[in-house]
């Protein structure tokens, strides 16, 4: 897992070449005002996905890793916190290949996502995203790119 400061984003890209599409593509929209749905990212299989939606209680809601793609995610408005812990850490439940989805139970470590910061899950990486920050659940617009896993 990154956790970083968006002004560091581009220190990352050498990790995975559709790293430097994501990059173009954020330097390349207005994201606060980009539309909820799906945006295509490149010709290699990356996506972005646009939603909104209103922070929730952690009993509302599971750990979750996936195994083809790489999730870097980035809020466009509003504040959350998001629960991270190792995959091999955690009891594994069965793994969806259709939604990319595996639910994990296990002990969380918290971040707080604001609109200066993103994440980046790794396959090994349980997270908890959406959680509320603080008392009060708000409403969120996130962007989580999926870059796919290269083989």
């Amino acid at each position: 897992m990154i956790f970083d400061s968006m002004e560091s984003f581009s220190n990352y890209l050498c990790l995975h070449p559709h790293f430097n599409n994501v990059y173009d593509f954020i330097k390349g929209h207005n994201m606060p005002d980009i539309a909820e749905g799906r945006h295509e990212v490149n010709g290699h299989g990356a996506f972005a996905l646009v939603k909104e939606y209103v922070t929730k209680d952690i009993s509302e809601t599971f750990i979750e890793c996936h195994r083809k793609f790489i999730d870097i995610q980035i809020l466009l408005n509003g504040m959350e916190r998001i629960g991270i812990c190792n995959k091999a850490e955690c009891k594994e439940y069965s793994y969806d290949p259709d939604k990319d989805l595996q639910k994990l139970e296990g002990e969380l470590n918290f971040i707080k996502m604001d609109l200066k910061s993103f994440a980046i899950f790794f396959p090994s990486d349980g997270h908890m995203p959406e959680l509320k920050y603080g008392d009060l659940k708000e409403k969120v617009k996130k962007i989580v790119f999926k870059v796919p896993i290269l083989s």
